[in-house]
């Protein structure tokens, strides 16, 4: 009531009655005031003081919740395109390496904006929220800055796995030749204990696994001419044939 005649707010009024400072939201009756009372209004300075640090710290804080607006509206727009980048460098695509300087250079300015932010109570939440989003964008770009430097895999990867595919087979090939004649000489030890004509029952059973065979036959050659025997051989011969006849015995016939 007071505020447009003596043009101090109602919170710098300070209210005298009976020189004793009565509380200027209390009602007047309450107080023992009558008409033709007297009372004197002074301006209190300590009031007036702390309402202007209140409405101070009022406007900070509301300047600093419109800033931390436009910077999160910015990290948004900026969080678009490491999206962006993420996807292609994922699929093996490749970026170029300014563009990705680039983009964790702005959101490096964004967040030298937010530590310069001072801020109380709700505000001060946001402003964290924020320099975790922010600080998230920045590691996330790094790692897709590393793989995207690194030279592409997909045919050397390839080529190595056809190698080593290649490689496992000439090595079992190895083996299976080794084996052969060990298993062979297996065969034939286990074989050899046997009586002769189970092992030739088990070889002819060998020979018709196995499939057919080839029997070559290699023919000694002989000079066409006779050879000449000696003489003593035949005589010898001879006599000993003669000796060979039984003996013959003088039989006597009676009458």
């Amino acid at each position: 009531m007071l505020t447009g005649p003596t043009g101090l707010h109602h919170q710098d009024q300070k209210l005298l009655y009976k020189d004793k400072e009565r509380d200027s939201k209390a009602f007047l009756d309450t107080a023992g005031v009558k008409d033709k009372s007297k009372l004197v209004l002074i301006e209190d300075a300590i009031s007036q003081e702390k309402r202007l640090l209140e409405m101070r710290k009022n406007a900070k804080l509301e300047k600093a919740s419109k800033s931390i607006s436009e910077i999160s509206l910015e990290v948004d727009r900026l969080g678009n395109q490491v999206s962006t980048f993420e996807s292609i460098i994922t699929k093996g695509g490749k970026v170029a390496e300014k563009d990705v300087l680039n983009l964790i250079e702005q959101l490096m300015n964004q967040l030298l904006k937010l530590d310069g932010i001072m801020a109380d109570g709700d505000v001060k939440l946001q402003r964290k929220m924020q320099v975790r989003r922010v600080q998230k964008y920045v590691e996330t770009l790094d790692m897709l800055k590393i793989k995207n430097a690194m030279p592409s895999t997909n045919g050397a990867q390839s080529e190595t796995q056809n190698r080593h595919k290649h490689s496992v087979r000439k090595q079992e090939q190895q083996s299976r030749q080794r084996l052969a004649p060990i298993q062979e000489q297996q065969s034939s030890n286990s074989v050899s204990h046997l009586p002769i004509h189970q092992q030739y029952q088990h070889k002819h059973q060998h020979q018709q696994a196995s499939g057919p065979v080839v029997v070559t036959t290699k023919w000694e050659t002989f000079d066409s001419s006779p050879a000449t025997l000696p003489v003593t051989s035949t005589s010898t011969s001879s006599s000993a044939a003669n000796n060979s006849a039984p003996p013959k015995f003088p039989w006597e016939f009676f009458d």
